[in-house]
């Protein structure tokens, strides 16, 4: 289960077995919520949250965070998912210590 980023808190990683459509699992503490990247001809056109089962879901506050965070890394998310999941690269984990506006 690789580590993509540390940001205040939040951990935002892929599940080694995971699957389409393209997602991150963002923790915070013991909570977990999915938020899948809708991209439409390379573009961002929406997050979609749903709950991890077994997991209480991030607070809202998290959430917004989160989305903030995925919208300005966006790409380098997308390269991510590629190298790792199409060409079977190690992804390094990234700490985030700038606040994203």
């Amino acid at each position: 289960m690789p580590k993509l980023y540390e940001y205040f808190g939040l951990i935002f990683l892929f599940y080694s077995d995971d699957h389409d459509p393209m997602h991150l699992h963002v923790q915070h503490g013991d909570r977990e919520g999915i938020i899948m990247l809708i991209l439409a001809e390379g573009r961002l056109v929406e997050l979609r949250w749903r709950a991890k089962r077994g997991a209480d879901m991030l607070t809202e506050k998290e959430q917004r965070e989160a989305e903030t965070f995925v919208r300005a890394m966006k790409d380098d998310i997308v390269a991510k998912w590629t190298a790792f999941y199409v060409e079977h690269k190690r992804i390094r984990p990234e700490r985030i210590t700038r606040r994203i506006k």
